[in-house]
């Protein structure tokens, strides 16, 4: 679609890519050997050659792609062309790669990764905007504006007191950000059941080392079929969201001609008509709310899928996934939207006092 841009940022596609997803299912595999073979579950040569094929970078995703859809998940062709380079390699080795681990494993660890990174650039994004709000709330400290409700004029305010509105929701969210950070990206490993049998003795040691070598948080609870971190983590996302489209809905309707009383910054071919050459149109805030209306559905999606039979999920749980990523897209797609639109927001105080002197 040719308006896909506005929905995400480079970065995030990049992170989100099918070679940054195998590059963590690798990082995976390969941290497992290692923490397996340091307590002494698997021969030390064996780790040392699964983590030299976890290495290699010339993978085969088009294949893999392809088999997924026979194979119900990416885990299981992925762990199927592992074992064969390794077996190529030193065949002893081949029995000790993803040993003890299911597809959910390596799947979900895979995602909690990418949310890692993705979230330390959502939270970096979000103090850049509380930084220009709050620059540009010392700058407007006595600045008098009409205070609005119910869309009519109400008593007058200062801008800074409409801006210390939108900061304290932001301020809250980059809260429940700091809280999932903490708590929601954990690694997964509970094997075929998940309870964590199938790694023996070690489990603790090993998943904490796993964990380590990942930078993830630490648990010996797998989360298979227990989704509520994930389900938090969208929640807190979807707050945002919601946050930022009420501060860009609040721009739009400054901007309308009869208010008049900011404006978005201009920029060549910016806030066009097609048929109305004379229009100055919302086009940064128009983005952050339209993606402000798609979030809560995608949240919502993520509560649905909360409902998982047993100790293993068919469809809620796959359901889950391009759910989960299009959500943070569209979370860094509308920080750095807020970003633009604050950056080189033009605010007129000569028209704000005009309408303090002509209320109704």
């Amino acid at each position: 679609m040719l308006a896909d841009a506005i929905f995400t940022t480079p970065l995030m596609e990049a992170l989100f890519s099918d070679d940054a997803e195998l590059r963590f299912m690798l990082a995976f595999e390969s941290a497992l050997a290692a923490a397996q073979a340091s307590v002494g579950d698997i021969p030390a040569s064996a780790a040392e050659t699964i983590q030299g094929c976890c290495a290699e970078t010339d993978w085969d995703i088009t294949w893999l792609k392809t088999q997924t859809l026979l194979a119900g998940n990416p885990a299981i062709p992925f762990v199927d062309q592992l074992r064969q380079r390794v077996r190529q390699k030193d065949p002893e080795a081949a029995p000790f790669v993803h040993r003890g681990a299911t597809s959910q494993d390596v799947i979900d660890t895979a995602l909690v990764c990418q949310l890692s990174q993705a979230l330390t650039t959502i939270r970096a994004d979000l103090d850049e905007l509380i930084n220009l709000l709050t620059s540009l709330k010392q700058v407007h400290q006595h600045t008098p504006i009409m205070g609005r409700t119910l869309l009519q004029q109400a008593l007058p305010i200062t801008f800074s007191d409409k801006l210390t509105g939108w900061l304290s929701g932001l301020f809250r969210s980059a809260e429940r950000l700091d809280r999932v950070s903490q708590e929601c990206l954990v690694v997964q490993l509970g094997g075929p059941v998940g309870n964590g049998q199938s790694f023996g003795e070690h489990y603790t040691s090993i998943c904490e080392q796993v964990a380590a070598t990942l930078g993830l948080g630490f648990t010996t609870t797998s989360w298979h079929t227990q989704r509520d971190r994930l389900t938090d983590l969208a929640s807190t996302l979807g707050i945002l969201n919601g946050s930022l489209g009420k501060l860009a809905n609040d721009i739009i309707l400054l901007m309308q001609t009869e208010v008049g009383e900011v404006r978005e910054g201009a920029a060549k071919g910016k806030g066009g008509s097609s048929s109305m050459p004379h229009k100055r149109n919302p086009v940064t805030s128009t983005f952050m709310v339209a993606i402000a209306h798609r979030t809560p559905g995608l949240v919502a999606s993520l509560l649905s899928a909360m409902n998982q039979p047993h100790e293993r999920a068919a469809g809620a749980w796959h359901s889950e996934w391009s759910v989960i990523r299009e959500l943070v897209k569209l979370t860094a797609a509308n920080l750095h939207h807020s970003n633009d639109l604050i950056r080189t927001l033009e605010v007129d105080t000569d028209r704000m006092q005009q309408n303090l002197t002509t209320q109704p």
